[in-house]
């Protein structure tokens, strides 16, 4: 059981704001500077905005580090030259001295380096928020391994931003009053509670055990196996993957089409099935291995789902999809973390007018998580709160669409998504089904 965190002292979060305020400062002089630099370039404003948010995200660290991560996952959304300068994020954060990797490594497994490692690489192959990744071979064993090390600032910077992040939602929402319908507050506790459970690596070990029995029957969805030995709450030791990178797919011979397919069936499973959601996946997350096998990495970011709430979001996304907007307004609506809607025939004639606006454009079109965010304007309107808890669920589903719309943007992914959202409704208990 992780030990209960240490107070955030006031002094903290103000010296926490002033980082934050420099940084910001900063990142608008960035703006200004590159945009003058490329002036008379046509995407001048949005490469600059990038590159000013890859500076600011990288000077705040892992809270703010991740929603860039996953911005840049979301080309169908933002310009193409913002997603290009943001994808920086994912993988090739600044990394930290190796003498700190030593000693971190050193003080959590309780012996020299050289008798957990024969070799290890002293420059990481990956940097990212909360950890960097380095290369090494087990002495045990010999094998090769990629071994995980946590940033040594990391526990107190995450908690000082989630005290921020919650004091800012929370005045939003009194300045504000329709954002308090969206939960502003709500959703960001749940998105810095889950980094900050990613900042612990055993509960990463304990995500990568319950994944990879969950997809033990699928040999098209992968895990890094772990060396337990070489683990800790600081450390993660596993072995070392071989992949192709996305902007490599065509090259190695996958079949990208399939590729996707596995993507959505691997994400709809989490979801409707497991209630057990890997919420970071962007990318730089992801190996490909021909000809269409997904193997996931950096599990630390999970979101967990009750099978009420399930079956819930499966019956609902179901209905958008098909087209029954009455079943949708009453699924908003009875699972509301709050209500008070003055007209609910106005309501649900303004919903269902919607869904067959959506149904019209036909399922090739359609972007589950998008529609949702502009239900989400009805709702507010009909003073209607949806809750929060699909908050790392619909994180893992905007990067399932992303990926989809990247690399095969003729595949239907509602088409694909449909089999499991049925075989999630089927497998319900009749009274989840009831209502």
């Amino acid at each position: 059981m992780d030990a209960p965190p240490a107070p955030t002292s006031l002094a903290h979060v103000i010296v926490r704001c002033a980082q934050i305020a420099a940084a910001t400062g900063g990142a608008t002089v960035a703006f200004v500077r590159e945009s003058m630099r490329l002036r008379g370039e046509p995407d001048r404003t949005p490469r600059a905005a990038g590159r000013a948010l890859v500076g600011l995200c990288t000077r705040l660290g892992a809270t703010f580090i991740k929603i860039g991560q996953i911005a840049s996952t979301r080309s169908d959304l933002l310009p193409q030259p913002l997603v290009d300068e943001l994808v920086a994020l994912q993988d090739r954060v600044p990394p930290f001295a190796f003498e700190q990797v030593r000693e971190t490594i050193e003080s959590d497994l309780g012996c020299p380096i050289g008798e957990v490692y024969s070799e290890f690489e002293r420059e990481p192959i990956a940097a990212a928020s909360v950890a960097q990744v380095h290369r090494a071979v087990l002495r045990s064993s010999g094998a090769p391994v990629a071994v995980k090390v946590r940033r040594p600032d990391i526990l107190e910077k995450i908690r000082l931003d989630r005290a921020i992040l919650l004091a800012v939602g929370g005045a939003l929402e009194r300045v504000v009053p329709t954002l308090r319908l969206v939960d502003v507050r709500g959703a960001l506790a749940t998105f810095c509670d889950a980094v900050g459970q990613q900042a612990h690596l055993v509960n990463e070990a304990e995500h990568n055990r319950r994944f990879t029995s969950n997809f033990g029957g699928d040999p098209d969805i992968g895990f890094p196996a772990l060396h337990p030995e070489a683990c800790s709450d600081a450390v993660l030791t596993m072995d070392f993957v071989d992949g192709v990178r996305e902007q490599d797919l065509v090259r190695a011979g996958v079949d990208v089409r399939a590729l996707v397919a596995t993507g959505m069936r691997c994400v709809c499973r989490m979801i409707f099935l497991h209630g057990f959601v890997h919420a970071d996946l962007h990318p730089g997350n992801l190996r490909f291995q021909p000809p269409g096998r997904l193997v996931l990495l950096d599990l630390g970011l999970v979101g967990e789902i009750s099978e009420a709430d399930r079956v819930t979001t499966a019956r609902t996304i179901h209905a958008l999809a098909t087209g029954d907007g009455v079943t949708v307004a009453r699924m908003f609506h009875v699972n509301a973390a709050h209500a008070n809607v003055p007209d609910y025939a106005a309501y649900e004639r303004e919903i269902v007018e919607f869904v067959d606006g959506v149904r019209a454009q036909g399922l090739a079109n359609l972007e589950v998580t998008r529609e949702i965010g502009r239900i989400f304007d009805i709702l507010r309107r009909h003073r209607i709160q949806a809750r929060s808890h699909m908050t790392m669920a619909n994180l893992a589903m905007m990067t399932a669409e992303g990926l989809g719309k990247r690399l095969a943007p003729e595949l239907s992914l509602t088409d694909e998504s449909i089999p499991y959202l049925v075989e999630a409704l089927a497998s319900a208990p009749p009274e989840l089904l009831a209502g």
